[in-house]
């Protein structure tokens, strides 16, 4: 409405401007001084929708009738844009629920047949809440509500086990119920990304911003599993939400915005650097507001005291675990470089953490497991719109919702570079990319509505319509052709089959009664425990593998079934140690190739003579030369299936050699130079192991020997054999022993090194 301002020769007008939103009403009303007017505007809901209604009440109605035509028809305009406005809040609305229920169809819509496989890191969450229940709210250390819990060699689970503690209790054990926890969980993420971008961006279209996280491949994949690192992702985004509601005008918030940084401490190891390092930042960042909030900063601070005690108490109860795990790790934080060298490297590691290449290409840096064929982590059409968040939140760096942004996300990979960058340890990255995809995608959204004057609601629509169709058919990808993006099946790959090969086995176990089974753990990591996620108590069959009974004679009978996978039935049906190979049932990977074999054997005939010849064999060492330096010296050693005897001594320490059967593993140097010798080295697998050091003279006698035994450690480590002076000996004996095997066994060593 445009009304003519009144006459030059008018008496003053009364002015009156309503406004409502970006809606303008200007009214201009001429009367004689001393007049009285009065005007009402009213709102009322309808059940079409709002009405606004006017009413003059002028002493004069002769003088204000022009103006009162003016006020309803300005009035309408209001009501019409009021109707509007009150539209687009409620398809906002209306956008963001459909939003969260689009993310959780599409976690949740065949959640145990994507990933095809169910892993050992799945598994444990279960049956630790299992055990702890088991236990009395105990964990393996015998404490009451343990802050971590032991899986396998290390502590390191801790809130995704006591989130299936309640799941289990009421449901029971089934794959759905293990990821469903944590999925349902991650929703969070989606609701605290749109919110960070609505109420304190004041962005319209922010649920597009929960979209575009959803899309995220790594997310997508991650969040369908219950390994942990999906819990910590969806805690950073609420210690975001919150921590900036709490910039924004909302002091209370930042004890939220602590809880949730403990959430995402206790939730995965490797965040841990990563929450504190985006703490830190936003403290040093934001410290004059701080200041003028400290009484809630003080409040927050006691907080952080008061959940910092769990961790306080397992430190006291277990002290060298932190090492413990960086050595579970292999970090190389803990091997024997210069400082300069780690830092080189954690910057190397950080660097590539940043890399958008890493991002946004598909890679063969993460395990194909974590992967989705085809695909970067972060999917690559949405690269523009990080981009036009990134610039923005740089051109307004000075605005602390902006800032805080580059902040999380330059701490998000910090926590992958103490070990080496994997998808699962940067996992958090999706947060600060989704919250930056978002707001550039808001802002080219606000672009197009202003340049090209297309209506909010239809933007709106279409670009829901859109992301939620990029959801759909990454499900239907995912679902129908993601058990053939790779197709290793077994250890090295996909480790299929948990609840193919536990269905099959309770078939053939209720067809053959008397049967006893066999069942190799060579498909995957941890078996025992995957196993016993689907089995109540004990095992209703025994772990192990033929390779037992390729090298001495074992019990045989006809009832013993061997449950094999491919390698090991390929090995067995060509050996002439067995014989009557059948196969009973086979159990099918997704291409239709055979993934385990159910088979029943026996021994050859003349399988004494057979394994006779193969023990005489094995104590034959074979010949060969080592080169230290310009020096040449030849060795004696053991039969090896893996490495050549030469890379022991080549300073690799990640080169091994292996011997195919023989234990102890025999390495017999001849020292045809003068060489002082005062200790020897040698870096050794984790399991129990004996190494024996022995100086010969040129007559064959023993002039020094050393002996040392290693108890089991989940890696390989350096042990020293110290004599008691320097020798120049005629010959190097080594001896490696496997204590935990008997012969024939796998021995490894990785490298062996003396001092002179």
């Amino acid at each position: 409405m445009n009304p003519k301002p009144p006459s030059q020769d008018s008496t003053e007008p009364e002015a009156m401007e309503l406004a409502a939103g970006r809606a303008r009403v200007r009214l201009f009303i001429q009367a004689p001084p001393g007049t009285r007017v009065r005007v009402t505007l009213e709102a009322e809901d309808t059940p079409d929708g709002l009405a606004v209604q006017a009413q003059a009440a002028p002493d004069r109605p002769h003088v204000l009738s022009a103006a009162w035509e003016a006020l309803a028809a300005g009035v309408q305009r209001v009501s019409a844009w009021v109707q509007r406005a009150g539209a687009e809040k409620h398809l906002e609305f209306g956008l963001l629920g459909l939003t969260l229920a689009v993310y959780l169809l599409t976690r949740f819509i065949g959640l145990e047949q994507y990933p095809i496989y169910f892993f050992t890191d799945e598994a444990v969450q279960t049956v630790l809440a299992q055990d702890f229940l088991r236990d009395g709210l105990r964990g393996s250390d015998k404490i009451l509500l343990p802050t971590y819990f032991l899986n396998s060699y290390q502590y390191n689970l801790s809130l995704s086990v006591y989130v299936q503690v309640l799941p289990y209790l009421l449901l029971g054990k089934a794959i759905w119920i293990t990821r469903g926890v944590p999925a349902l969980l991650s929703v969070l993420a989606c609701l605290w990304v749109a919110l960070t971008l609505r109420r304190v961006f004041h962005l319209p279209h922010a649920w597009a911003g929960a979209l575009l996280l959803s899309i995220t491949p790594a997310w997508f994949l991650h969040s369908r599993t219950a390994f942990e690192t999906s819990l910590a992702v969806t805690f950073l985004a609420g210690f975001v939400y919150y921590y900036l509601r709490y910039r924004t005008g909302h002091p209370r918030a930042l004890l939220l915005a602590a809880l949730m940084g403990a959430l995402t401490f206790y939730s995965y190891a490797p965040t841990r650097l990563a929450i504190g390092l985006a703490a830190v930042f936003l403290l040093l960042s934001d410290a004059a507001y701080h200041w003028q909030q400290r009484k809630w900063v003080g409040w927050a601070f006691l907080l952080t005291l008061l959940l910092a005690l769990p961790l306080l108490r397992f430190q006291l109860a277990h002290p060298t675990e932190n090492l413990n795990h960086l050595r579970v790790l292999n970090s190389y934080w803990i091997q024997p470089i210069p400082l300069s060298a780690k830092l080189g490297q954690f910057f190397s590691e950080y660097a590539r953490g940043l890399n958008p290449m890493y991002w946004y290409l598909p890679n063969t840096v993460d395990l194909e497991r974590h992967t989705m064929k085809g695909y970067g982590h972060l999917l690559r059409f949405t690269l523009p719109f990080l981009l036009v968040g990134l610039g923005a939140a740089l051109w307004k760096i000075r605005s602390a919702p902006h800032r805080a942004l580059l902040l999380v996300l330059l701490a998000a990979p910090s926590g992958a570079a103490l070990v080496a960058l994997g998808i699962t340890r940067a996992l958090v990255m999706v947060i600060p990319a989704a919250l930056l995809s978002g707001l550039g995608l808001c802002l080219l959204l606000q672009w197009i509505e202003k340049r090209w004057r297309v209506p909010r609601t239809v933007l709106a629509v279409l670009t829901f319509a859109l992301l939620a169709g990029v959801n759909g058919y990454m499900l239907r990808d995912a679902l129908v052709n993601g058990p053939l993006w790779f197709r290793d099946y077994g250890l090295g790959g996909m480790q299929y089959g948990a609840k193919q090969l536990t269905a099959a086995i309770d078939e053939y176990q209720n067809q053959n009664p008397g049967a006893r089974l066999m069942v190799s753990p060579s498909w995957a990591n941890g078996t025992d425990t995957i196993l016993r996620f689907f089995y109540p108590e004990d095992l209703p069959y025994q772990m192990g593998s033929i390779e037992g009974y390729l090298y001495e004679i074992q019990p045989l009978d006809e009832q013993t079934v061997f449950v094999m996978i491919p390698q090991e039935f390929k090995m067995v049906n060509a050996n002439p140690k067995f014989t009557d190979v059948r196969v009973e049932k086979t159990v099918p990977t997704p291409d239709g190739q055979t993934g385990f074999y159910f088979v029943r054997l026996r021994y050859a005939d003349n399988i004494a003579e057979i394994l006779e010849s193969e023990r005489q064999a094995r104590q034959a060492l074979r010949e060969g030369e080592i080169r230290l330096g310009s020096v040449t010296l030849p060795v004696r050693y053991s039969y090896l299936d893996m490495g050549e005897i030469d890379q022991l001594f080549d300073g690799d320490e990640n080169s091994l050699v292996r011997t195919l059967e023989a234990n102890p593993l025999r390495v017999h140097i001849t020292m045809n130079a003068q060489i002082r010798l005062s200790s020897v080295e040698a870096r050794i697998g984790g399991t129990a192991t004996e190494v024996t050091a022995t100086l010969v003279d040129a007559a064959g006698q023993v002039l020094a020997q050393e002996q040392i035994s290693a108890a089991d450690d989940p890696n390989p480590r350096w042990v020293s054999l110290h004599f008691n002076q320097a020798y120049t000996p005629a010959a190097l004996w080594l001896d490696v022993r496997s204590l935990n095997d008997g012969e024939p066994a796998h021995v490894h060593l990785w490298e062996v090194r003396w001092q002179e």
